[in-house]
């Protein structure tokens, strides 16, 4: 029987419940449209064209923040929460839509106009490469800038190029001479009314690195030959297969010791931190045939490294592989030194004549 009485009292304070609901129902179309709709709006003054807003008013569940420039979706805010973003130089008109819970909306404009102070205090610093004598590196710093324009002085009609401070900007000249850098720091449609300026004379590179492809026609391939061994830099005699190029090295090995060879110094040392592979193109006269290739410290010989590859091929071309994982990098290591069948003493004939080319150091 309590049973009965209660499941009774549940519904009976399901049904008063109910009714007291369906009498204070609220009516969504008597909510009025929002009212008093502004904002905050703050311009950063660095020169970012950062602005920020927080739309206000009454009556609002959301709003819609038009920012009046390119961007076409806006932003949906809640009260008092900020939006930032990002304008150029100009003037512009935000759009504020403050919209209640039954969707009626209110909208408001507010026009703002952004203009950036002009860039002061610019300084450049233009470097010769001392790897690629025909190549500068320019940086650039500036207060109130957006970025940098600069002109490399080579072509009368050049369009300058753009980069941003920290960015390092290089540029390789065709031409050996003289030239004008200038570079302007810009601020939205302002520049510096005083350039920074600077003559630069670059020239042909006589340095060797790697890749090392006797294609040059200013480099010193300069070869110290010793106990019978003779190399040169000739036209390429086979160009086909993989290698088209048009100038290698030919080695001669003739009487002599049988270690007998010939090195290249480098310009600088090699640097083995991250590639330890080396890779040479090679034409030899026979299969079987060995190419040793050693690396030297540049003023002891008794630092070294060194590793033996086989031709596999006569009469054509084809890429031994020298795998230097185990060399030390503790060490410096300038000269490449080259000695076909170590071990045999050389007769100057044909059968120990050899070609060389496309030297480079990969992974």
């Amino acid at each position: 029987m309590k049973n009965i009485k209660f499941l009774i009292s549940i519904f009976v304070l399901t049904i008063l419940f109910g009714c007291s609901k369906d009498s204070n129902d609220v009516d969504l179309e008597a909510i009025a449209a929002p009212i008093n709709i502004s904002a905050k709006i703050s311009i950063a003054p660095d020169n970012t064209g950062n602005v920020t807003i927080i739309p206000i008013g009454e009556g609002v569940s959301q709003f819609e923040v038009y920012y009046g420039d390119a961007t076409v979706e806006p932003a949906l805010l809640g009260a008092g929460v900020a939006t930032t973003h990002k304008y150029n130089e100009g003037p512009f008109t935000i759009q504020i839509v403050g919209i209640t819970v039954n969707g009626k909306r209110t909208v408001k404009t507010f026009p703002i106009t952004i203009s950036f102070f002009p860039p002061t205090n610019l300084n450049a610093n233009v470097v010769v490469s001392s790897l690629n004598t025909m190549e500068i590196s320019v940086t650039a710093t500036a207060d109130f800038e957006t970025n940098f324009k600069i002109y490399y002085g080579e072509n009368p009609n050049e369009i300058p190029e753009t980069f941003l401070q920290g960015e390092t900007k290089t540029h390789t000249y065709t031409n050996p001479g003289t030239y004008q850098v200038t570079v302007y720091a810009v601020s939205g449609s302002a520049q510096s009314a005083v350039p920074f300026t600077k003559m630069v004379t670059v020239s042909r590179s006589v340095l060797i690195l790697l890749p090392v492809d006797f294609d040059s026609t200013t480099l010193p391939y300069t070869f110290v030959n010793f106990d019978g061994g003779t190399a040169t830099r000739v036209a390429n005699p086979f160009p086909g297969g993989i290698n088209t190029t048009p100038f290698v090295a030919k080695m001669v090995k003739g009487p002599g010791q049988v270690w007998g060879g010939s090195l290249l110094a480098l310009s600088s040392p090699i640097n083995f931190s991250v590639y330890k592979k080396f890779k040479v193109k090679v034409y030899s006269p026979r299969v079987g045939a060995k190419l040793l290739l050693k690396v030297e410290n540049l003023s002891s010989g008794a630092i070294y490294f060194e590793k033996e590859a086989t031709c596999t091929v006569a009469n054509a071309w084809q890429e031994l592989t020298f795998d230097y994982t185990a060399i030390s990098t503790t060490n410096q290591y300038q000269k490449l030194v080259f000695i076909f069948d170590n071990g045999t003493t050389g007769d100057a004939s044909p059968n120990y004549t050899f070609y060389f080319d496309s030297i480079i150091l990969t992974n």
